[in-house]
């Protein structure tokens, strides 16, 4: 668990980063998700295409750029973290490859705003998993996943390279 303040964007508070192992209660997360309950205001990622917390900030501030724009493109901006960390315009594709399945084992979840420990308790009540430290995401990453999604040549091995790759395909789907 990680609070970052973006620099762009203050009035909205810290953007709270946690990650939990081994969650037993994802196909409920997803239903509920789905049913669209406010209690589940965070973006729920699945772990397997998160290579770098980095992207995670990327997708952050293009969802809060659009929320203050009045352009988001879902319905509220823990939505759009989620659809802005794929390299796709389509919504509901973007949604089913980084958001959470039935079967997500590994699950990345941003609040934008909030106190820390309210969020934390709430969470730990919300999510039946273990709550882990965010250095563990490359025990939980699918390298093949991030390639495939973000069309990375399997002859690029360097973290960095892949990150910038990554960077710039969040970065240009906003130009679009």
């Amino acid at each position: 668990m990680q609070s970052y303040t973006l620099e762009l964007f203050p009035s909205y508070g810290p953007v709270h980063i946690f990650l939990f192992c081994n969650v037993r209660n994802s196909m409920d997360l997803r239903k509920r998700l789905l049913s669209h309950d406010q209690e589940l205001a965070y973006a729920f990622i699945d772990a397997r295409v998160v290579l770098d917390t980095f992207q995670l900030l990327i997708a952050t501030n293009g969802a809060l750029h659009n929320d203050r724009n009045s352009a988001l493109r879902t319905h509220n901006v823990h939505s759009e973290i989620v659809y802005n960390l794929s390299p796709t315009p389509n919504i509901s594709e973007s949604l089913r490859r980084f958001g959470i399945s039935n079967n997500t084992k590994d699950i990345v979840v941003i609040k934008v705003g909030g106190e820390f420990n309210e969020i934390k308790s709430h969470l730990n009540s919300l999510i039946q998993g273990t709550e882990s430290s965010l250095e563990e995401f490359q025990k939980s990453v699918d390298i093949e996943s991030v390639r495939k999604y973000y069309k990375i040549d399997s002859k690029i091995k360097d973290h960095g390279e892949m990150l910038n790759t990554i960077v710039g395909s969040i970065a240009i789907k906003s130009v679009n």
